[in-house]
């Protein structure tokens, strides 16, 4: 009896045993299920937390490529602007020249037309080879004088209008006033010396004659032409 009671109090001994390992190996199991859980949904965090929802997403791109619209677009109107600028400044400088150095110039050609009026009517009046030495000096005279007045157009430099035209004491410089028989009063009768502009801009004004309060013709503007 004794050795069989102590062979059944062993086995209850080692059914306790196992039974305690196995209840300690399945909390060990719990634990480890319950950390590797835990570790899991940490990550879909994290993933969340990465992701940008799609209409966020592109939301922001909208925005991000309409600011960068706005800088191209001003960007574009500054270089317009400052191809404006530059070529105003170009353009003021190159009339700036012209003004300070053509009236250097224009007594030349101030003198070449007096030469002509001198010159044309002397070829007239004249006979045999003298005559025709005379009209080859006009004919070289007008050619110099044609090329003076081509360069000057190129550089849109034009004559001020005189003869027939309403003084303008803008562009016409008055040397006397006489009464005329044909133009009205305030109508410029006889220019003395040619002005010339660029544009709106003055070079020189033009030196007239004006018809006074007595005059009473009736030629209008432009019949007289521009005193060429």
């Amino acid at each position: 009896m004794s050795a069989g009671k102590d062979q059944t109090d062993g086995d209850d001994k080692g059914e306790k045993a196992h039974t305690g390992l196995e209840a300690e190996i399945d909390r060990t199991m719990a634990e480890a299920e319950a950390v590797i859980s835990a570790l899991g949904h940490q990550d879909e965090d994290e993933v969340d937390d990465d992701v940008e929802d799609p209409s966020v997403t592109i939301e922001r791109l909208a925005g991000e490529a309409a600011s960068l619209k706005d800088k191209w677009l001003r960007a574009v109107a500054d270089l317009e602007n400052y191809k404006k600028r530059v070529r105003r400044e170009i353009d003021d400088a190159q009339v700036r020249t012209v003004q300070q150095i053509l009236p250097s110039f224009l007594p030349v050609m101030d003198n070449l037309e007096r030469a002509l009026e001198i010159a044309e009517p002397a070829a007239k009046s004249v006979g045999g080879d003298v005559a025709k030495n005379v009209e080859q000096v006009v004919t070289g005279l007008r050619m110099v004088a044609s090329e003076f007045k081509g360069a000057l157009a190129k550089h849109g430099v034009v004559q001020v209008p005189t003869i027939g035209t309403p003084f303008d004491p803008a562009v016409h410089d008055a040397l006397q006033q006489i009464d005329s028989p044909d133009f009205p009063p305030g109508v410029v009768v006889r220019e003395f010396e040619k002005g010339y502009r660029i544009g709106e801009r003055l070079i020189r004004p033009a030196r007239v004659i004006v018809a006074g309060a007595g005059s009473t013709g009736t030629a209008g503007a432009g019949e007289g032409g521009a005193g060429n």
